[in-house]
């Protein structure tokens, strides 16, 4: 299973490298129905062993929550068993995996941008995540292991199953594949589409962003759409080395593009913010008003508001937290077996008022070896919250030794690093994990489906041994300390809590009450006096955690 899980109308649905589409009972598992969309594809016929023994769903579907039903892709043959593919777009009943009237729809035909370019589905991989946008469902395309005469192509199929955007973001050059490790399109309006292309037709004079040429490799890409359902590029940006990325095969494509909710990032002058990066490893702020041309900036450098590293290559999209100030999460990678590390950036402002990322925390400062390096081909960071309330998010993510997946976990952190390094909360076993996977969340639990095709859901216990509530403090002055407040826990069975600690050492713990180790019967509780004494400014945020028997 490569493609993520999706809960819809308390439907489980998993698709597989099969051809197979399920939709399971959330609670337990059960198949309630399974759909066989075909033969899968061999990527053999091609010697590409990216994915192995065949692909048939690889990309992430999408869900209209207005009809409930499921719009997917897959790959088979145009016939029997070998042979040229086909690409094929489905529409499946959530509740029972029917097709829906005038589905499966073929992906094929000539770009309505550049006419002489004609998709060619056998050397063509549907990666990154579909994009349901306005009654059309988009899904962009790559390469199988850069295989033939490959393009980036963004199809568009409306719901009623007519093929609506056949656009090519690199018309006389092969390259520009658009895979993302899987992240989906991204929209942040009506009738746009933000997306990151790879190796191939990189440009190579300076081009501001509002003239997009025609070949657009090593780029970030913004397309509008027309009145007639075409797509068109209006805006771009590609670094100052991406003829070099060209040459090494560093695609600015190995990570998606993650748009700043703005309530949250951004200036009066600068209130539309993205972060971007790919396998040379530097980290881009870009302003998604004008994305930043290529070679515009002096001396022919990068007309970004910031850039930063390089920290190493990246495989996955980056993550956001809104909360506590803001923060955002990257996986990196050595694009070997060694692997990379969980970097974790804070928002702020830089001296002249700018929107700026700085480097917070990274794995690399972990105390436990095993908590260190994170294997090439960990997914992307996917944050849970109770909105923006502080303490309540956790950043889930599948972890894996190297590219095999081998020894896969899924991993929650705190969203704020103590001391330079992220805090594990909580880590379980997968078996083998698949390369750049996300878990899915829904209805109080994750859900994670790994190469071995199996599907895990986790969840917190339904009758914890412990229960309480967050408490909150008011703005306190750096270096001076709040008045204590107190956090009452309660026992739901009988126990001992044998220790208590908290997260940060801005949150001071008093005696507790009783004290510890302490013996609760059933609906006894403990008291804890806790004070804050900050250190650094902005939204903080700790966690208790108590040992128990």
């Amino acid at each position: 299973v490569t493609a993520h899980p999706l809960l819809a109308a308390g439907t489980l649905l998993v698709e597989t490298e099969k051809d197979k589409a399920y939709g399971l009972n959330p609670a337990n598992g059960e198949v309630t129905w399974t759909k066989s969309l075909g033969t899968p594809w061999n990527p053999a016929d091609i010697g590409c062993g990216d994915i192995t023994p065949s692909i048939g769903t690889v990309a992430t579907p999408v869900v209209d929550p207005a009809t409930n039903i499921e719009y997917l892709t897959h790959e088979t043959y145009v016939s029997g068993t070998s042979g040229p593919a086909r690409w094929y777009m489905d529409a499946l009943s959530v509740s029972t995996g029917a097709e829906q009237p005038g589905f499966p729809v073929e992906i094929a035909g000539s770009a309505q941008n550049a006419p002489g370019a004609t998709f060619d589905p056998t050397v063509e991989m549907n990666r990154p995540g579909l994009l349901l946008m306005e009654g059309v469902v988009y899904a962009a395309f790559g390469s199988h292991c850069d295989y033939g005469m490959w393009k980036g192509w963004i199809f568009g199929v409306s719901t009623a199953g007519e093929i609506k955007a056949r656009y090519t973001d690199n018309a006389t050059e092969t390259g520009a594949g658009i895979w993302q490790s899987g992240a989906g399109l991204t929209s942040d309006g009506p009738g746009t589409i933000l997306f990151s292309t790879g190796n191939g037709g990189a440009p190579s004079k300076a081009t501001p962003g509002s003239a997009p040429p025609s070949n657009l490799g090593e780029s970030v890409v913004r397309v509008r759409v027309q009145p007639d359902g075409s797509l068109e590029a209006v805006d771009f940006f590609a670094p100052s080395d991406a003829p070099h990325l060209d040459e090494n095969d560093a695609d600015f494509a190995s990570g998606g593009v993650t748009g700043l909710p703005s309530e949250y990032f951004g200036t009066a002058a600068l209130p539309h913010l993205a972060v971007a990066v790919g396998k040379s490893g530097y980290v881009y702020l870009l302003n998604r008003d004008s994305l930043g041309g290529f070679a515009q900036g002096a001396n022919g450098s990068d007309q970004v508001i910031q850039r930063l590293g390089p920290r190493g290559g990246v495989w996955s999209r980056p993550g956001v937290w809104p909360g506590d100030g803001g923060y955002v999460y990257i996986p990196t990678s050595s694009g070997s077996s060694q692997g990379g590390y969980l970097d974790i950036y804070k928002y702020g402002l830089s001296g002249s008022g700018q929107p700026s990322l700085s480097l917070a925390g990274s794995s690399e400062q972990a105390i436990e070896p095993s908590e260190r390096a994170f294997g090439w081909g960990s997914g992307a960071p996917v944050i849970t919250s109770e909105g923006t309330t502080s303490g309540s998010a956790l950043v889930w993510i599948i972890w894996s030794t190297n590219r095999t997946g081998a020894g896969g976990e899924l991993r929650a952190y705190d969203p704020i690093p103590v001391n330079g390094r992220p805090v594990l909360r909580f880590k379980a076993s997968i078996g083998t994990a698949t390369n750049y996977s996300m878990p899915g969340i829904g209805a109080g639990r994750v859900y994670v489906a790994n190469r071995e095709g199996k599907v895990f859901a986790f969840g917190s216990p339904v009758n914890p041994a412990l229960t309480g509530s967050s408490t909150s403090f008011p703005t306190t002055t750096t270096g001076s300390s709040s008045e204590p407040k107190t956090l009452t826990l309660t026992a739901t069975e009988p126990l001992i809590v044998s220790s208590l600690k908290s997260s940060s050492t801005q949150f001071a713990l008093g005696t507790a009450t009783p004290a510890i180790p302490a013996t609760l019967r059933t609906e006894q509780t403990i008291t804890i006096p806790i004070t804050f004494t900050p250190t650094e400014f902005g939204l903080q945020g700790g966690t208790l955690t108590a040992t128990t028997s």
